[in-house]
């Protein structure tokens, strides 16, 4: 009898410490979440937004800039919502396609029709074909600190953020 009520007490101890990790874990993991910026789709709505970086998980890729205007890449990675259409430069593409905002910051993009020019050459950071798989794969968008940011995943499905400044 005094082995069931030890073996009892110790598998109450193994709930507890359980129940304790996960409510630690709970907690912690709600610390880290953001405020919510308060920003509506229609903030994002006709303003043209030019592609900063793109953050994965294991790095992130900075697009300076002047580097790709000096290499020829003057314009290139904008972004327009209007209406129901995206649109926007590529490298050296012009693009097109629908998207629906959805529920909260959800998002749904069509797919993406682009120009069929071919370039001489292209980012070596982030090629066309990539940028475009990730804007198809858009699911979320979020605006901080003024930069609009869409969740979206690469082939693999890890995680990805395009990360825009506004014009």
């Amino acid at each position: 009898m005094q082995s069931r009520i030890k073996e009892t007490g110790i598998r109450m101890a193994g709930l507890l410490a359980l129940l304790a990790a996960a409510m630690l874990a709970a907690s912690c993991a709600g610390g880290a979440k953001a405020k919510d910026s308060g920003a509506v789709f229609s903030d994002v709505q006709g303003r043209e937004w030019t592609l900063a970086e793109v953050k994965g998980p294991s790095a992130t890729i900075r697009l300076d800039r002047q580097q790709l205007e000096a290499s020829g890449f003057k314009g290139t990675y904008t972004l327009t919502f209007e209406e129901g259409r995206l649109s926007g430069m590529g490298a050296p593409n012009r693009y097109f396609g629908p998207y629906t905002p959805g529920e909260g910051r959800s998002l749904v993009v069509g797919n993406i029709a682009a120009t069929l020019m071919m370039g001489i050459s292209e980012p070596q950071d982030l090629p066309e074909h990539d940028y475009f798989s990730y804007l198809n794969r858009a699911a979320r968008w979020d605006i901080r600190e003024g930069r609009l940011e869409l969740y979206s995943s690469d082939n693999t499905g890890a995680e990805r953020v395009l990360v825009f400044t506004a014009q």
